[in-house]
């Protein structure tokens, strides 16, 4: 089971002294907004009156072995540009694809590894990306690190939406070079652009908690019935930060909210 801390000694003795890891908030592209899976769509909106990108950047800026946290997108609109992220990084890019924002991403800070978290997933978890980060310091010759299923399917963690997926820098790159090849935006998945692009890569992933390997939890944002379920979320837990033990335990014991989510899982 994961842990729902990890010790200030596991990034001291865990990571190698050579690692630099940085997290990447991706608001997607700002010159189509109208995707139903577009980050950008909820950029600007605000949950439990802290704006959605901010809310992401604090709980990732939690994270034990996260050096600093990167905002990306393309045609970012001034007022968010001038809206103020305190310690977050900002890099505004022209419309392109996001694995060429990341890689920029990686380049501006010369990071190792790379946790690439969509802006939409507001209750992203700091310890379930902490271990992603301590399993890729043991990893040795690895490209990629996710979570996945029982069943070996990494695609429910996109719909859960409580972490991100750790990629190598330099993975990054290459996809960057083939870019062109690779899947569009609105698949937020580097496993899935992995599939798609030439050459080999290597992928290892970690068994999600038990509490959250089933099809009725949904935490991401992808459409407005999302949106209110993370309202209803934000209004119902004592803390803004609560991990995800206490929001999966708040949707089980919800029939309504379980079934809702399901469907749209499906």
């Amino acid at each position: 089971m994961v842990e729902q801390r990890v010790s200030i000694a596991l990034k001291e003795n865990a990571m190698p002294s050579r690692t630099h890891a940085i997290a990447v908030i991706d608001l997607g592209e700002f010159l189509d907004t109208d995707k139903q899976t577009s980050p950008a769509r909820f950029a600007k909106r605000k949950l439990g009156r802290q704006p959605l990108v901010i809310r992401m950047g604090r709980r990732l800026s939690e994270c034990t072995l996260v050096n600093q946290v990167f905002i990306t997108g393309s045609n970012i609109p001034a007022s968010l540009l001038t809206c103020g992220l305190p310690g977050l990084r900002l890099l505004n890019f022209p419309s392109c694809h996001v694995s060429q924002r990341l890689a920029a991403a990686a380049d501006e800070s010369s990071a190792e590894w790379v946790v690439y978290v969509p802006a939409n997933r507001p209750f992203v978890d700091s310890a379930l990306v902490d271990q992603l980060l301590a399993k890729a310091a043991r990893a040795g010759e690895c490209d990629y690190i996710g979570y996945g299923s029982a069943e070996g399917d990494w695609r429910r963690m996109s719909d859960l939406g409580l972490a991100g997926e750790v990629c190598h820098s330099d993975t990054l790159r290459r996809l960057r070079r083939n870019a062109d090849r690779l899947p569009a935006d609105s698949d937020l998945s580097i496993a899935s652009w992995l599939e798609h692009a030439p050459g080999a890569y290597h992928l290892k992933y970690i068994s999600m908690p038990r509490e959250l390997d089933r099809s009725d939890l949904r935490f991401a944002v992808s459409n407005e019935s999302d949106w209110d379920d993370a309202e209803l979320l934000c209004e119902t837990v004592a803390d803004e930060d609560s991990p995800w033990q206490e929001l999966t335990q708040l949707v089980i014991s919800n029939a309504c909210l379980r079934e809702s989510m399901a469907t749209r899982n499906a």
